[in-house]
């Protein structure tokens, strides 16, 4: 009876993923990631924001929503398929052009099926992980969702580069996920009534992306970037400077570590892998291109279990993974000030969130952005949330976001407190 039983589950079973739509699967990541996200290579060049691939996707009861693929630019100015969610209310008025809020996520990994889209139901408010209402093992959603399609806006979200669509990650290479964040705009505009006001909400990475698109919005000229709206965003000028780099110990920060300076040897052909990473660093690179953050940094954890006789009661030992000296310091210290906010000219007003208690992007991280952005008089509200950490801060500042969000498309005159901000 019961070989007769798993017999029959296995036909079952067999017919399911002969059925399923899921297991239309790229061959490159079987089981993770759909064909959709795939592109051949003579597709991707193009108009940036013109849509390669669209296909409805399940939304709330009052919108609309769509996982698309469009063209899109890395930093270098390459062309680039990226994937992403575009969403708009139902039943605009007639003959309007709506806002749009283009959110930026935060860390997610470098591996494409990792893509925030590439999830069941990603479009929902946002649901962290770990939390106990995630049913994957990262990031999904938009924070602030349900209000933004509330009040008629369009919503996009990018992937970015790399993540999906695309290969090779350029995890924090701010103009990447800039351009990115600013095409996916381009491209509601073919599907929906989206109009060329566009607020950008990032967080983390996608703070650092969000701040990037306003201080390079010449990237987009037709589009009237109204503000920006940031929450930890990451500063790759903090990178190098011990004081505030060594405040990050929470969260994944070995997979952090590793994707970070895995991604920006793809990005940038002067870094490269042996600079940092020993020999078993080298097989934790190749693993960045495979594994969402949270099990890169499991990942990266137990590499000590690699040797003959590890000692398992000790903590990692980042000694394992990279090298005591970086013989070409010097270009990746060039990098990552290319890659710095708050040095460049910029135009749009600016929402700063930071939470007091954040060990992944610490607030004196966020404070060097601001002491630095301050100095070209743009309107720049900072805020601090005291005791919230680093995804603590999301739901602490929804309604500051929102609200701010809001008064910018109403054309209300962005209050600015430079630069020591306000504790809430």
């Amino acid at each position: 009876m019961k070989k007769a039983l798993l017999c029959c589950f296995a036909i079952i079973l067999a017919m399911w993923v002969a059925v399923s739509p899921a297991i239309a699967l790229s061959p490159d990541k079987p089981g993770l990631l759909p064909t959709f996200y795939d592109v051949p290579d003579d597709l991707v060049p193009g108009e940036p924001g013109s849509i390669i691939k669209l296909e409805s996707v399940d939304a709330p009861e009052n919108a609309r929503a769509w996982r698309v693929v469009y063209r899109s630019q890395k930093a270098s100015g390459d062309p680039v398929a990226v994937s992403g969610l575009i969403i708009a209310p139902k039943s605009p008025s007639l003959g309007s052009k709506l806002p749009v809020v283009s959110w930026a996520h935060g860390t997610v990994g470098g591996a494409r099926y990792c893509a925030p889209s590439n999830v069941p139901n990603p479009v929902t408010d946002f649901v962290g992980y770990p939390s106990f209402n995630s049913t994957v093992p990262n990031d999904y959603g938009i924070p602030g969702l349900s209000t933004f399609i509330k009040a008629k806006y369009v919503v996009v979200a990018s992937d970015y580069q790399g993540l999906g669509a695309g290969e090779k990650h350029e995890y924090a290479v701010g103009l990447s996920q800039a351009r990115n964040a600013l095409d996916i705009v381009k491209a509601a505009q073919t599907v929906t009534p989206a109009g060329k006001k566009v607020a950008l909400l990032g967080w983390s990475q996608g703070g650092l992306a969000a701040v990037t698109a306003g201080e390079n919005a010449s990237y987009a000229p037709d589009l009237d970037i109204v503000g920006i709206a940031a929450l930890a965003p990451a500063n790759p000028a903090s990178f190098v400077i011990p004081e505030i780099a060594g405040q990050s110990t929470g969260g994944p920060r070995i997979g952090r570590l590793i994707l970070l300076n895995t991604a920006y040897t793809w990005a940038y052909p002067d870094l490269h892998l042996s600079d940092v990473f020993t020999e078993t660093g080298m097989e934790a690179a190749k693993a960045a291109a495979r594994q969402c953050i949270q099990q890169l940094s499991v990942t990266g954890d137990t590499a000590e279990a690699q040797n003959d006789k590890p000692d398992m009661t000790k903590p990692a030992d980042p000694s394992v993974l990279f090298k005591p000296t970086n013989a070409n310091l010097h270009a990746w210290v060039a990098k990552f000030a290319e890659n710095a906010i708050g040095r460049h000219l910029f135009q749009s007003p600016v929402l700063v969130m930071q939470g007091t208690a954040d060990d992944i992007i610490p607030a004196a991280s966020t404070d060097l952005y601001v002491k630095d952005a301050c100095k070209f008089r743009a309107p720049i509200r900072y805020i601090k949330y005291k005791a919230k950490n680093h995804r603590t801060l999301l739901p602490a500042a929804e309604d500051d976001f929102t609200t701010w969000i809001a008064k910018r498309f109403d054309n209300i005159a962005a209050p600015s407190n430079c630069p020591d901000g306000e504790i809430q």
